[in-house]
């Protein structure tokens, strides 16, 4: 079978099959060697190109409380806003946000909001946290708008992307401090090994079996998303990223499933209206320039039409700067 080392990325990016020997099974699907894999994970880490390889972990069924904030800040203060922010262990992605010169923006009263963070804390927490966020913001008013219908999580840089609707709700049990030391070992930078689970194993002082049964319980009742390689994706060629929205009255399924079974759609949520951004459908799409990202909205925003038979009012705003992009660390403290 022919492969490129693009098949290996996207591959490693999918994730690892829950099995002995992980790397050589991913390697058999490719159809190249374990070799293969390996060297094709530390090339790209040498580059620069990885954030991380580890486990992506459904942040609901750990505890944790998580949601997109909005809020306008003068444009003349988004670094110091930012600067406020970004030491909170709960705040792991903000970046500042605007439309493209000369793109609609539907009237709703309020400021526009231009500078976007995820807040994440252990639910029982989370309220409190939101409240010091908005002290540290103020006089500026924070919007809170959590994924009310999560419609498709699915990051993958270099590949068709794939959907798949997911509840909002966590009915799982809180974590156990057996499979809290678990996530701890997972969730950082791990180290790539032919015998990837049987050195978590040993190390945390467990059987490799043990590890692995949990892992595939997790992952069939939605707390693990997959163990693989997340990358950086500007430093990987994907430059631009588009918060494409849409206001839609009434049910939006239909909406969020058409967006969600487009390739170029990595995420797609319903979540609430802010005052200045009366759109509920947001869905994001990454490309290699901002004239590719435009060309995506546009794409999506005819996909729509067709299909609930007319025009939605829609936006999109793109990064302009990133503050900070880092992913969740469970169970670590919560300052």
């Amino acid at each position: 079978m022919h492969f490129t080392e693009d098949d290996i990325v996207v591959a490693l990016q999918r994730g690892l099959p829950l099995c002995a020997r992980p790397f050589e099974a991913l390697a058999d699907d490719v159809g190249c060697t374990e070799s293969d894999v390996l060297a094709c994970l530390a090339r790209a880490r040498e580059e620069g190109r990885v954030r991380r390889f580890g486990a992506v972990f459904d942040t609901r069924r750990l505890g944790y409380r998580s949601a997109l904030c909005a809020v306008a800040v003068p444009p003349g203060e988004l670094a110091a806003a930012a600067a406020a922010i970004t030491p909170l262990a709960g705040v792991t992605h903000c970046y500042a946000r605007e439309a493209p010169p000369g793109w609609p923006m539907a009237e709703s009263g309020g400021a526009v909001p231009n500078l976007w963070f995820t807040l994440s804390y252990p639910r029982e927490i989370f309220a409190a946290m939101a409240d010091e966020v908005a002290a540290r913001l103020a006089p500026a008013v924070v919007h809170v708008l959590p994924a009310l219908r999560r419609y498709k999580v699915d990051v993958v840089f270099g590949a068709a992307s794939r959907a798949r609707e997911e509840a909002v709700e966590d009915d799982l049990p809180p974590p156990s401090p057996r499979e809290r030391a678990l996530v701890g070992a997972l969730q950082g930078d791990t180290e790539a090994r032919s015998d990837y689970f049987a050195a978590v194993a040993e190390r945390l002082g467990l059987k490799e079996w043990d590890v692995l049964s949990t892992l595939e319980m997790w992952r069939r009742n939605g707390r693990l998303k997959r163990i693989g390689m997340l990358l950086r994706h500007r430093e990987a060629g994907w430059t631009a990223n588009g918060m494409c929205c849409w206001r839609v009255e009434g049910d939006t399924s239909a909406a969020g499933r058409a967006l969600a079974a487009r390739d170029e759609v990595t995420h797609c949520y319903e979540r609430p209206p802010a005052p200045g951004f009366p759109y509920n459908i947001f869905a994001m799409v990454h490309a290699r320039s901002q004239n590719a990202a435009e060309a995506q909205f546009a794409a999506l925003a005819e996909h729509l039409a067709g299909t609930l038979g007319g025009a939605l009012p829609g936006t999109m705003l793109v990064s302009t700067q990133e503050f900070k992009k880092t992913s969740m660390t469970f169970f670590a403290g919560n300052k």
